[in-house]
C-alpha cells in the first residue's frame, strides 16, 4: 500500500503509530467495535497480538464486524461495555476508539475496561476533540457532528457532543493508569494506513462532500419521529444551514486524542 507523503502526514500521528509497533497486545479487547475499523487498525499497527474480542451494544451494530473479520482470530459479541462479561484481569490490552461520546455512563465503561485488564497491561483509547485550534472545514464537520448527535439524542440513540479535549484527559485521568502518553494529531492512525488519503486529506473533495450532506440528509428525514413542532423545526432550518456550509468550506476529522496507558 502507498503511505502518504511526509508533508501531508502528521508526525503526531506517526509518533503513535511507531509506539504501537512497539507493543505486544496479547489478547485484546475492543469496546464499541462497530464495523470492526480499529481492530484491522490494531492488526496492522501493533507489534503482534494473539487474539481479539470485540464488542457492541447491539447486534446490528456488529454484524459488518463479523463479516469483515471472518476469517480473522477474532471473537465479535453483542455485549453492554457497562457490565463486561468477563473476569477480573482477562485481557492484557483494553481500547475503544472515536467512541467516547457515545457512552451514556462513560465512567463506568471505563472503570470496566480497567477491571478486565491485566497488571502491567495497555489502555488504549483515540478519540476526537472539538476545541483548539481547528481548520473551518474542521468546525464545520464538528458542528454537523453536534447536529447528529442531537438528532439521535431526541429519538433515543445514545449520541454525544464531540468531547473537549480535557473532558477526555480527566477521563483517563480518574482511572489511575501509569505512565499516559498523549499523542495530539490532526489524523487518525488509520490515515497512514489508507489508500485513499489523497481524498480524505482535501477538504473540498466531492466525494467526501456528498458523503457529509447524505448524513445530514439521513438525519432530516429522522426528524420526522419528533413530536415538538419547534425542535423540529429548528434543527431542520440548522440541517440545511449545515449543508450550504459544508458545500461551502468542506468538512475534515477533528483533531483527535490518541492516548496510551498502563495498569
Amino acid at each position: 500500500m502507498k503511505s502518504p507523503p511526509e508533508d501531508l502526514t502528521d508526525p503526531e500521528a506517526e509518533r503513535a503509530a511507531k509506539r504501537l509497533s512497539s507493543i505486544s497486545g496479547g489478547k485484546v479487547l475492543d469496546i464499541a467495535t462497530g464495523d470492526g475499523t480499529f481492530i484491522q487498525t490494531l492488526m496492522k499497527s501493533l507489534k503482534d497480538y494473539e487474539s481479539f474480542v470485540g464488542i457492541d451494544i447491539s447486534e446490528e451494530n456488529i454484524e459488518p464486524a463479523r463479516e469483515k473479520l471472518k476469517e480473522e482470530p477474532v471473537e465479535i459479541l453483542e455485549m453492554n461495555a457497562e457490565s463486561l462479561e468477563f473476569e477480573k484481569e482477562h485481557f492484557d490490552s483494553v481500547c475503544i476508539s472515536y467512541s467516547l461520546h457515545h457512552m451514556v455512563r462513560l465512567n463506568e465503561v471505563l472503570a470496566e475496561m480497567n477491571r478486565v485488564l491485566k497488571p502491567g497491561g495497555h489502555f488504549i483509547v483515540t478519540e476526537s476533540y472539538c476545541d483548539g485550534d481547528q481548520t473551518e472545514a474542521q468546525r464545520t464537520g464538528i458542528l454537523s457532528h453536534h447536529w447528529d448527535a442531537e438528532v439521535d439524542s431526541l429519538r433515543g440513540v445514545p449520541h454525544g457532543k464531540t468531547l473537549k479535549r480535557d473532558e477526555i484527559k480527566d477521563a483517563l485521568g480518574n482511572l489511575g493508569l501509569a505512565d499516559i502518553e498523549i499523542f495530539d494529531s490532526t489524523q487518525s492512525i488509520n490515515c497512514l494506513l489508507c489508500n485513499r488519503w489523497s481524498e480524505c486529506s482535501d477538504p473540498m473533495n466531492e466525494e467526501g462532500i456528498e458523503k457529509a450532506i447524505k448524513g445530514i440528509e439521513r438525519n432530516l428525514g429522522n426528524l420526522e419521529e419528533l413530536e415538538e413542532p419547534e425542535t423540529r423545526s429548528r434543527l431542520m432550518k440548522e440541517g440545511e444551514e449545515l449543508k450550504k456550509s459544508i458545500r461551502k468550506t468542506g468538512t475534515s476529522p477533528a483533531c483527535n486524542l490518541f492516548l496510551i496507558g498502563t495498569k
